[in-house]
């Protein structure tokens, strides 16, 4: 049976949804999805002061019920160069393998290289790999908090940036370094 999965941009109604999805699909081996919780509601609050070049977020729906999500915005290279950064992908325990997950970043990706946007990552190199995305450290770039030369953490540039990738990431959650 083929599963009709419908992919929308995430309305502020769908908030409550998105957070009990994101909860339970990293409620896995001891773990109980806390820190990607504060890491989505975290971006909400940033993302609501940003006016000026808002993220990208989206939810996957099946039978009226949200089974995925993926928020991408704007983190920093250098302390000023904006830099499109995915965190986190979420698929609800019972539709995982379904191709839930990659109908949704098959959409980020395919708004993103339309804008001209590269984008960041912090995930398994074998299931990036697939959607293009390599080492971010073949571009020079790094994120401190996984140390210099992480395979985990990834870029895939828009065909044709010519935006930098050489520096120091952070999320915009995170504080900026003293």
């Amino acid at each position: 049976m083929t599963v009709s999965i419908e992919i929308a941009s995430a309305t502020p109604r769908q908030r409550n949804d998105i957070l009990r999805l994101v909860r339970a699909a990293f409620s896995t081996n001891g773990r109980d999805g806390h820190e990607e919780v504060a890491i989505v509601e975290e971006t909400w609050a940033v993302e609501s002061e940003r006016v000026d070049r808002p993220g990208f977020e989206s939810v996957a729906i099946i039978d009226d019920t949200v089974v995925g999500h993926v928020m991408a915005a704007y983190g920093q290279l250098n302390e000023h160069d904006d830099v499109l950064a995915v965190a986190p992908l979420a698929v609800a325990p019972s539709h995982q393998g379904q191709g839930v997950g990659r109908a949704l970043m098959t959409d980020l990706l395919r708004r993103t290289d339309a804008a001209g946007i590269s984008v960041v990552l912090l995930g398994s190199p074998a299931l990036y790999s697939r959607f293009g995305f390599e080492p971010a450290s073949r571009y020079d770039m790094t994120y401190p908090v996984v140390g210099a030369g992480n395979p985990h953490f990834q870029l895939r540039r828009a065909s044709g940036s010519s935006a930098p990738t050489e520096g120091t990431f952070r999320y915009c959650w995170e504080e900026p370094p003293p």
